[in-house]
């Protein structure tokens, strides 16, 4: 069967490296973990894509993490200015770390996002680390992604790299059955999810309460 790919691969700005503990790897309830979304703003105010198409990339996200037993919520969203739109060199990406969100998964969506190692190419979207303080990292999303593109993005969040594997959400290659995390990667996911809670990179997102009964 002939594979449709994706797009050539996206560089991995930095290798994120943790050796989890036997303990990391326990079937122990990991809160949800809340992603904070920022969507840059065209000149004329617009965002550079719908609420619509943002959430539909949160599901799909949602429902590939969810197998893992690590739950994404949308805990903020907010707008970015049209300066940071259109990134087209490091420096561009860099700019974004001012923009984070503490104790959060930020995800910015941009208009457009060029390859920084072959400029002739645009990416659909990248896990990054800021020169000036590799520390932090963030997901950028294009607006042209499709919409297994955060899922992915998040996966090397989540310390996985890429796969050779045909729809494996970490693959570029699809055949047009459904994308998955394998068993390897689902534990990698959740041992990170672990470890950034334990330093408190990431922060429990709280469950909302259920609404009072209305009194008469």
């Amino acid at each position: 069967m002939r594979l449709l790919s994706l797009l050539s691969p996206v560089p991995v700005a930095f290798a994120l490296v943790a050796t989890a503990s036997p303990s990391l790897a326990k079937n122990a309830p990991i809160p949800p973990l809340p992603l904070a979304i920022a969507v840059a703003q065209e000149e004329d105010g617009r965002p550079v894509q719908t609420d619509a198409w943002i959430d539909a990339q949160i599901a799909e996200a949602d429902r590939l993490f969810s197998e893992c037993g690590v739950k994404l919520v949308k805990a903020s969203r907010r707008s970015l200015p049209s300066r940071l739109a259109r990134l087209e060199t490091r420096k561009d990406r860099d700019a974004l770390a001012a923009e984070m969100e503490k104790g959060r998964i930020n995800v910015m969506v941009v208009a457009s996002l060029r390859d920084v190692d072959d400029p002739r190419l645009f990416r659909m979207g990248v896990h990054w680390r800021p020169q000036s303080d590799l520390r932090k990292h963030y997901v950028i999303v294009a607006a042209s992604a499709l919409p297994s593109t955060l899922a992915h993005e998040l996966g090397h969040f989540f310390g996985n790299g890429h796969s050779q594997v045909p729809n494996n959400v970490m693959s570029y290659d699809r055949t047009g059955a459904p994308v998955f995390f394998d068993a390897t990667q689902q534990r990698k996911i959740r041992a990170f999810a672990t470890i950034f809670l334990r330093s408190k990179e990431l922060l429990p997102q709280p469950e909302p309460l259920p609404e009072s009964p209305a009194r008469l």
